[in-house]
C-alpha cells in the first residue's frame, strides 16, 4: 500500500511532507495524525478510555473505546491500495480542534478513486483524544465545536 500524508512540523514520520504552513498545536490531535498509519500500540495510545468516534466511513455509527477505534482504522487501511491524507486547515482552541482533511484514495478491490474532504471535530481530555465526529460541512463542525 502507498500512503502519503502531508503535514508540517510533525517530526520524522517517514512520509512525504508538504510545503503547506498547516500546524496542529494540540499535542493529542497531532499524535492522532502522526500515529494513524503507524503501529497498533501507537495508534491505540492516543485515545482516552472513554473515546467516542463517529466516523464518516461508518455512517456516523458510534465506535467506543481505543480497541474499537483501532479495529476501524485497520479495516479502513485494508480497504485501500493507496491513499493520501492532506491536512488543509486547522481551527483550534485548547482541547477543541477541527481539521479539514482531504483524502484521495484507490480501492484495493474496486479500484474506485475517492476524492473527499471532511472535517473531523476532536475533543481532548487528560491529554488524550476522547471524542471525534467526522463532519461533512466545515461550518457545522465549527459550530459543534464551539469555534464558529
Amino acid at each position: 500500500m502507498v500512503a502519503v500524508l502531508h503535514f508540517k512540523d510533525f517530526g520524522d514520520t517517514g512520509r512525504v511532507m508538504s510545503q503547506d504552513k498547516v500546524e496542529i498545536q494540540n499535542a493529542a490531535v497531532r499524535m492522532f495524525f502522526r500515529a494513524f498509519d503507524g503501529p497498533d500500540d501507537a495508534f491505540r495510545a492516543v485515545f482516552h478510555a472513554d473515546l467516542e468516534w463517529y466516523p464518516i466511513d461508518e455512517n456516523w455509527t458510534a465506535i467506543r473505546g481505543p480497541d474499537a477505534a483501532l479495529g476501524n482504522r485497520n479495516q479502513w487501511l485494508d480497504a485501500w491500495d493507496g491513499y493520501e491524507n492532506e491536512i488543509e486547515e486547522v481551527i483550534e482552541e485548547g482541547d477543541d480542534v477541527v481539521v479539514c482533511v482531504h483524502i484521495t484514495a484507490r480501492g484495493k478491490v474496486s479500484r474506485t478513486e475517492v476524492n473527499l474532504r471532511f472535517y473531523p471535530q476532536f475533543k481532548v481530555r487528560d491529554g488524550k483524544v476522547v471524542y471525534i465526529y467526522d463532519h461533512e460541512d466545515r461550518d457545522e463542525a465549527l459550530k459543534a465545536a464551539g469555534l464558529g
